[in-house]
Formats: structure tokens, C-alpha cells, sequence
């Protein structure tokens, strides 16, 4: 793809966001149910005095025509995706459009995200068609539930997304903290290297194919380099660059 050609598909998927936002607003939240989504136009509760909210919607609660107006723009735009990267703020920082000029990269990065929340917005995919999907998520839903349950949310993700669609799917590790972003309400070094044995082991049994960033990134007591982290959690330059050339072989 050129340069023009890669700008415009850059301002296509702009003006999605906008107009998926958009729309978004304008209408109820949704939550998941017993496998069922279903619409809800009650606000959020408020925190009681604990800082508690009873709320039976996710933390990060997505809107039906959010997710509606953003696949419709997309399908309608007949984007015809080559890599696709699935994940949280990690994977919305990073820009593998420089990484890779000469490919439709889709960028499916969302702020805060977690495991339950990305499973809602995984038809995403089947609008921009990629041969390969790259997925990162797990760190903040380790925060708030136990290693066990994420990695049973997590293998109905992975369900979910292999199940529907001809390409292939890549597992990437979460990363590791550094020990001063390392928290009391933190995943510990050993919960993540659990976790990422977990899903090694998932994307072995369901022909995905696991890739080890963690190790390349992790320093002899179980935490981030500090060349490869701007701010204990989030990744530099430098650690995309590592993820850039260790994916660089499966794509071309």
C-alpha cells in the first residue's frame, strides 16, 4: 500500500470512531448474560461510601450502537485488513503502521480494556477480514479477578474469535510490571508468568500460535526492563519494536 493510500485508510478509520461515538451516545449500554447481550437503559449506579458500585454492567461498559455504528462504517468501507491487533491500552498505544508501511494494519487497541469487555466487540473482526489477528489482553482483568477466572473468561474469548472466522490467530503474553508500578491490587510476577502459561497452553490446544514477548522483555526478577516501559505499565518504543520484529516472520 502507498503512502496516500495508507493516509486516507488511516483518516477512514478516524472518521469510524467518530461516528461510532457518536451514535453511541445516543442510546442504552449493553451487558452480557448468561452468554446473551441484551440492551439496558438504566444509568450506571453511583460508588456507595466503600467506593463500591453495584452496577451489573461491566467496568468499561460498551454501547449497543457504539459497536453497531463502528462495524457498519467498516463493512460498508469494504476494508480488506491484513494484520489486526486485539487488546487494551497496550496495543492502542502502539503503531505498527510504521512497523509495517506496506500492509492494512487495523488497530482494535481499546483504553482500559479486559477480557469479558473485548469478548462484546470481537465481530469487529468479521467486518475487516484480516489474515492474521493479534491478541494482548488480560493485565487489567487480572487486577480485579482471580488468575483462575481470567484464564476461563479468557478461553471463551478465544472461542469466540476462532470460531467464526478463516484466519490465523496469534496469542501474544501480557508483560510484565515494573516493581515500582507493582501495586497491592497488581498482578505479582508469578501471577503473570501463571497467566501466561495459561494461555500458551490455551492457543496450543485451540492451533493458535503463542507468542513470547514476555521474555524478551522481562528482567531477572520477574519485572519490566526499564528500556522497554515510559511508565512501569505501558510499553516504549523500544519494547513495540521488539514485538514489531518477533511478529515480523509469522506476517510475511
Amino acid at each position: 500500500m502507498n503512502k496516500n493510500k495508507q493516509i486516507k485508510f488511516g483518516f477512514i478509520l478516524i472518521l469510524c470512531l467518530v461516528l461510532g461515538f457518536f451514535i453511541g451516545s445516543m442510546t442504552a449500554t449493553i451487558r452480557k448474560d448468561n452468554n446473551q447481550i441484551e440492551s439496558e437503559t438504566e444509568p450506571v449506579p453511583e460508588p456507595d461510601e466503600s467506593g463500591e458500585s453495584e452496577s451489573p454492567v461491566p467496568a468499561f461498559p460498551y454501547q449497543v450502537h457504539y459497536i453497531t455504528g463502528w462495524d457498519r462504517c467498516l463493512d460498508q468501507l469494504r476494508v480488506d485488513c491484513d494484520v489486526a491487533f486485539l487488546g487494551d491500552s497496550i496495543t492502542y498505544k502502539s503503531n505498527f503502521f510504521q512497523e509495517f508501511p506496506d500492509l492494512t494494519i487495523c488497530n482494535l487497541g481499546v483504553c482500559s480494556d479486559t477480557i469479558k469487555a473485548l469478548d462484546y466487540r470481537v465481530g469487529t473482526l468479521w467486518t475487516i477480514m484480516p489474515e492474521h489477528v493479534f491478541l494482548m489482553i488480560g493485565i487489567n482483568s487480572l487486577d480485579n479477578n482471580t488468575l483462575d477466572e481470567c484464564i476461563e473468561d479468557y478461553k471463551v474469548l478465544v472461542d469466540d474469535i476462532i470460531g467464526r472466522w478463516d484466519f490465523q490467530l496469534y496469542i501474544m503474553s501480557i508483560t510484565p510490571l515494573s516493581k515500582n508500578e507493582a501495586g497491592n491490587d497488581d498482578p505479582t510476577p508469578e501471577i503473570i508468568v501463571a497467566f501466561n502459561e495459561a494461555i500458551a497452553e490455551i492457543a496450543e490446544e485451540r492451533g493458535a500460535i503463542y507468542v513470547d514477548l514476555y521474555s524478551q522483555v522481562v528482567d531477572d526478577s520477574g519485572y519490566i526492563k526499564d528500556v522497554y516501559t515510559k511508565d512501569g505499565l505501558h510499553l516504549s518504543d523500544a519494547a513495540y519494536e521488539v514485538w514489531a520484529n518477533m511478529i515480523r516472520p509469522y506476517i510475511y
